[in-house]
């Protein structure tokens, strides 16, 4: 067995692994279908900004359909210059009917970020690790044809 042959398994664990980071964001979507079968959409306010260095989230306050309030911080945190929340503002939530804590701002990236990045993530990595496995089982052929 020559060394290309024993580099080509490094494009196997990396085509592993971004099997594991699809799957992973794959939970995500699992996690996004619940809570859009067990949706109540409301009408919440910004309240405040999070601020931490660069990166700004609303915290947005809203009322569930029982007469509770609930106010929750976004969990995708923005670059200040794509950031466009205002105190005050009127923004639309969506949150678990069983679990009103389990609330996002609906909006496409608060509610797909995770499974989008992840998923695209670990089908580049499934890529590149094919695409690495394939071109050292290739020199390592012609190498073995060498000598």
């Amino acid at each position: 067995m020559n060394a290309y042959k024993n580099v080509s398994y490094v494009g196997f664990v990396i085509f592993f692994f971004g099997v594991v980071v699809a799957i992973y964001g794959f939970s995500f979507l699992l996690t996004q279908q619940d809570l859009e079968a067990n949706a109540v959409r409301v009408q919440g306010t910004v309240v405040d900004i999070n601020k931490k260095a660069i990166y700004r989230s609303p915290y947005v306050k809203f009322t569930t359909l029982d007469g509770q309030d609930i106010t929750f911080l976004a969990d995708l945190e923005v670059n200040v210059d794509f950031f466009d929340y205002t105190v005050g503002q009127t923004v639309d939530v969506i949150y678990h009917k069983d679990n009103p804590n389990k609330a996002k701002i609906d909006t496409f990236w608060q509610n797909n970020f995770e499974q989008v990045f992840l998923g695209g993530f670990g089908l580049f990595l499934m890529l590149f690790g094919f695409i690495m496995r394939r071109i050292f089982l290739g020199k390592a052929k012609r190498y073995e044809q060498l000598g």
